[in-house]
């Protein structure tokens, strides 16, 4: 079997390692960020073929020098990919120049800013929010619209941002002229517009969709519940989790998501992707869009598909790399619910003090721990995707999910400890 040349972004040693370990050569690309944040394994990087390191994934210019430098030197790249939120605008320029078809660069603006997204799905019939687009260099006239087409309250998020992150739910017209004013912050002189969305409110309980997509059929579906939706999670470490929902138990839930997702498909053109939907069900019955990503979710989310076979990265990357490998098969775990819950701080600042696994290890349905931000790190501002201790954990019930969680929160949040950084 031919080997398959991968040309990925962003560095995340679990799915690195699945590639190489699967025979795929790879190209590397990581921002001056990760470079300098993340813990950068000399001996998984000395694996790969090459490895380039570029200032920021928006410098363009590097982009394009460094494919002119691949076709020059004869390096011939099968497939881009693109392994974090961040990455997908430089992973698609650098596909185009490369000559490769996917992912497009119109798939990744419609993946990555939430106004094209909100307009292509509406445009196709999907139910989702309305919304307006804001600008830091038109505050008033942002403002008056959203009073005039939408009210109050909105759900405002950059254009281009990543999942909760620096989104709030604004109640006024002085609270959006507030946010706004800090969002232009130290760009007021340059004339440098900054981008936002404000969203009326979507109601209901939340979901998350995951699957590995290969000629437009589902290789692996699995439907998530969060324990509560995520704007409603006021600090990361309580009720910030999912529930991965069993097929046998939600089949009408499955065949609903299911006929969803093919009309989101063939709007947003999912053929050969991991993707993660957040959908709503709302008080009326139906299933309402909210987002979505071509690239595999956050949190403890693909660890969470290991009871039923394995890490959805590893399932993804089977459906990327043929291999002469046994491909992975999933099966019914042992446990009917499984799920993931994250523990955090309740504060800001260095990473003083997290339980410890013998701590954990009173706890029989805990599977998995991922510790993210461990002793040491510095969190400089709290929102609901700063994952510091997450736990895979198995039940019988979602009732009996839920109350393990809260079990969970309860005798471990009091060993996080944080102090100011120096």
């Amino acid at each position: 079997m031919s080997e398959t040349h991968l040309l990925v972004y962003s560095w995340n040693a679990f799915t690195l390692e699945a590639l190489l370990d699967r025979g795929a050569r790879l190209t590397l690309v990581f921002d001056a960020w990760e470079a300098t944040h993340r813990t950068i394994d000399p001996e998984l990087l000395a694996r790969a073929d090459r490895h380039y390191v570029i200032t920021s994934y928006d410098a363009l210019n590097e982009v394009a020098q460094l494919a002119v430098e691949l076709r020059a030197t004869g390096v011939k790249i099968d497939r881009v990919l693109s392994l974090s939120e961040f990455s997908q605008f430089s992973a698609a320029y650098m596909a185009g120049l490369l000559g490769l078809g996917q992912p497009s660069i119109e798939k990744s603006v419609l993946m990555r800013d939430k106004r094209a997204m909100k307009e292509r799905a509406a445009g196709a019939g999907i139910a989702c929010a309305r919304y307006e687009s804001l600008a830091t260099t038109d505050i008033e006239g942002s403002v008056r619209r959203v009073e005039e087409r939408l009210g109050f309250p909105v759900v405002v998020k950059p254009a281009a941002g990543l999942g909760s992150v620096a989104t709030s739910a604004v109640h006024s017209a002085e609270e959006l002229t507030a946010v706004l004013r800090t969002a232009a912050s130290g760009t007021e002189d340059t004339g440098v517009t900054h981008f936002l969305i404000a969203e009326e409110p979507i109601d209901g309980d939340e979901y998350h969709v995951d699957a590995v997509w290969e000629n437009g059929i589902a290789q692996v579906l699995g439907v998530s519940r969060y324990l509560k939706p995520r704007m409603l999670v006021d600090t990361p470490g309580r009720e910030n989790g999912s529930i991965l929902l069993p097929r046998d138990r939600e089949s009408e839930l499955y065949a609903e998501v299911e006929e969803l997702h093919a009309r989101i498909n063939a709007a947003f053109d999912i053929t050969d992707d991991i993707t993660h939907l957040e959908i709503f069900r709302r008080a009326d019955g139906r299933l309402w869009f909210s987002e979505m990503a071509t690239r595999f979710a956050g949190g403890a989310i693909p660890e969470s598909f290991k009871p039923y076979g394995a890490d959805l990265r590893e399932l993804w990357i089977d459906a990327v790399v043929k291999s002469d490998r046994q491909p992975l098969e999933l099966k019914a775990p042992e446990y009917p619910y499984v799920g993931w819950i994250n523990l955090a701080p309740a504060s800001a600042g260095v990473i003083t003090q997290e339980p410890s696994d013998e701590q954990i290890a009173a706890f029989p349905y805990v599977l998995d721990i991922i510790r993210s931000r461990a002793v040491g790190f510095d969190i400089e501002e709290l929102h609901p995707s700063v994952w510091c201790l997450m736990l895979v954990i198995s039940a019988e019930s979602e009732e009996q999910f839920r109350q393990r969680a809260a079990e969970l929160e309860a005798a471990l949040l009091p060993s996080y400890a944080t102090a100011p950084a120096s």
